[in-house]
């Protein structure tokens, strides 16, 4: 598998805070992305909060770089076409040194079998790696993106 260059894993993250509804939470999560089937790894850690207040991080790893480019493609195919178009003019700032790409969805609209990108703090966390370094990272993501914004063929 070596010298395979492209998506290598994903990884998407959520917080429950002691207020919420782990339940909810997690159908918010599997809303995003498919929970059954092989390769995934589900790990649950608690943390304290700033106010002694108890938070719970679920985190999804998907260590497949096909299936994790078929989940990723899945999520940013069910965005509303302007948000494609905005993580493509901000996709410089999303993708790390190392080619990490990072977005963030709106919990609440996840939820509701929404996907939306959204930069306040209830988020899903998703960070997607890509062997082959980050010039090569954001091209192979911009021709992705680029790709959906034209199947789309309406303006949305």
């Amino acid at each position: 598998m070596s010298g395979m260059m492209g998506v290598s894993w994903l990884e998407a993250r959520v917080s429950v805070h002691a207020t919420e509804d782990r339940d909810k939470v997690v159908k918010a999560l599997s809303s995003i992305l498919p929970l059954t089937g092989g390769g995934f790894e589900v790990v649950e850690d608690v943390f304290e909060g700033h106010y002694g207040n108890q938070i719970r991080v679920i985190t999804v790893r998907l260590r497949d770089g096909r299936t994790a480019l078929k989940v990723l493609e899945g999520i940013l195919s069910r965005l509303p076409v302007h948000d494609r178009r905005y993580l493509l003019d901000t996709l410089e700032e999303r993708v790390d040194k190392n080619g990490v790409l990072y977005l963030r969805v709106s919990k609440q609209d996840a939820y509701l079998g929404d996907v939306r990108v959204y930069e306040g703090d209830d988020v899903i966390r998703i960070a997607v790696g890509f062997q082959g370094g980050r010039k090569r990272a954001i091209r192979f993501y911009k021709s992705l993106l680029e790709r959906l914004i034209d199947s789309e063929g309406n303006p949305g």
